[in-house]
């Protein structure tokens, strides 16, 4: 699977007309070769994690033996896994508190990134590849290093998912998958984007995030969110 995916996202890659996107951390959805559109990008809030059922399997409900950000575990339902109040992971943060807003998705392990709102207003047709190009500053990293695919739980007022920082190797895993973390295949494209393609066997109807979890190179953490219909 993986390598056909490989094969399919460099076919995809030597196909793609459009320039690079104008801004960083604009996360832009292919609508053909040669256009595309700019993605809604959303403020997400960590709050406790609600252990119920989720429309498209179980969440995990132990986070031990999944690799850790920073080594930051916690006790899934404990006090300690719940941040202090809710606090806000901006998508436009500045420089200097870029490695805060990091820090607060490495120590949210085992709690919810949550989302308002039941959907996002950006609808995609089920049955196809996402094809999704995003600027950062430069293209040097590994982009399946650097990028989570995800697909959140949903409510009629809410969307979330349970943060979990599963190393690249786990992604397509039963594990993962439960999760809601999907297998995805990322690569360059021109000088300083990334195209990442989620191929149509990973989404199901419903809502889907996509996240920017590196440090190094932040300038914002933002998270573009899409729906499929």
């Amino acid at each position: 699977l993986m390598v056909t995916m490989l094969v399919a996202s460099a076919v995809n890659a030597q196909e793609i007309t459009v320039s690079e996107p104008e801004f960083i951390g604009n996360y832009c959805i292919l609508t053909g070769n040669d256009s595309y559109e700019v993605l809604p990008k959303e403020n997400g809030k960590i709050g406790r994690h609600q252990n119920k059922a989720r429309k498209f399997g179980n969440l995990l409900s132990n986070a031990g033996h999944l690799g850790v950000l920073g080594g930051a575990a916690a006790v899934l339902g404990s006090g300690g896994a719940v941040a202090s109040g809710i606090q806000v992971m901006s998508t436009a943060a500045t420089v200097g508190s870029a490695g805060d807003a990091v820090g607060i998705l490495a120590g949210s392990q085992g709690m919810d990134v949550i989302f308002s709102g039941g959907s996002s207003p950006y609808k995609v047709e089920a049955g196809k590849d996402v094809r999704v190009i995003v600027k950062n500053e430069n293209n040097e990293y590994d982009p399946m290093d650097i990028y989570r695919v995800v697909r959140f739980a949903t409510s009629k007022k809410e969307r979330r998912v349970q943060w979990f920082e599963f190393d690249r190797g786990l992604l397509g895993t039963d594990d993962a998958g439960k999760a809601g973390f999907l297998l995805f295949t990322g690569k360059k494209y021109g000088s300083q984007s990334y195209l990442l393609t989620i191929p149509a066997s990973q989404l199901e109807e419903g809502e889907y995030g996509i996240f920017f979890v590196n440090v190094v190179s932040s300038i914002e953490i933002p998270v573009g969110t899409f729906s499929v219909k």
